[in-house]
């Protein structure tokens, strides 16, 4: 065998010995993520911009002292109609002044006055009595108008008073309404802390300040 034949024949095994270790797969490379065959999880894109968040619902709620102007710092009571958040629906107070012409008559029900918790406005079942007194009398007596006069003790700001003292008389005509009183019958005056039934101060006192009072409205041609 002549050189020449020797030289291609020792070329050929050469490219037989190095085709299978081509087959092989290389080794220390790094898998690129989400591609085939790789062993990593995808990758999560996390956005570079602004979020955009849905705006935080306080249901109507006080932020806490300093971050709510315009409202006190005394606790909220929302439990009856007429307080912060609440409407009175359709037993919205009549238009005009139901006293127009009418002498207060306040002797005839100063008996019947309900009486509330410290800073609660909600008529207790204890003085619901009262109020379905007064309620049957204007039922049997539709020449008569009522207005409810709210009060409060002396603890609190006066502006606070005086809306607790609004949300008690709602109240009471609220229950009013509900026992079967036309709304237009019925008015309400928020006093506050002015017109105290004891001057005291002490819970004696207190407990007969926190009250709603009950003023017949008749015509003048009835006294």
């Amino acid at each position: 065998m002549n050189s020449l034949a020797k030289l291609g024949l020792l070329s050929l095994v050469a490219v037989l010995a190095i085709a299978p270790g081509c087959s092989k797969k290389p080794k220390n490379i790094t898998p690129i993520p989400g591609s085939v065959g790789s062993a990593t999880a995808p990758v999560t894109v996390v956005p570079t911009g602004p979020i955009n968040r849905p705006p935080i619902d306080y249901g109507g709620r006080p932020l806490g002292p300093g971050n709510n102007p315009g409202r006190l710092e005394q606790p909220i009571d929302t439990s009856t109609p007429g307080g912060p958040g609440n409407s009175t629906g359709s037993t919205g107070l009549p238009t005009g002044n139901l006293g127009d012409g009418r002498i207060e008559d306040a002797a005839t029900f100063a008996g019947a006055t309900v009486y509330f918790d410290y800073d609660k406005s909600a008529v207790k079942t204890s003085e619901a009595s009262k109020v379905t007194t007064v309620a049957d009398f204007l039922k049997s007596h539709a020449e008569a108008n009522l207005k409810v006069a709210g009060h409060a003790d002396e603890r609190g700001t006066e502006e606070y008073n005086r809306a607790l003292s609004e949300r008690r008389a709602l109240a009471v005509r609220e229950q009013l309404i509900n026992g079967g009183v036309p709304a237009d019958r019925i008015t309400t005056e928020p006093y506050g802390e002015d017109k105290p039934a004891d001057p005291g101060h002490d819970e004696a006192a207190w407990a007969k300040n926190r009250r709603a009072e009950f003023i017949l409205l008749l015509p003048a041609n009835l006294k």
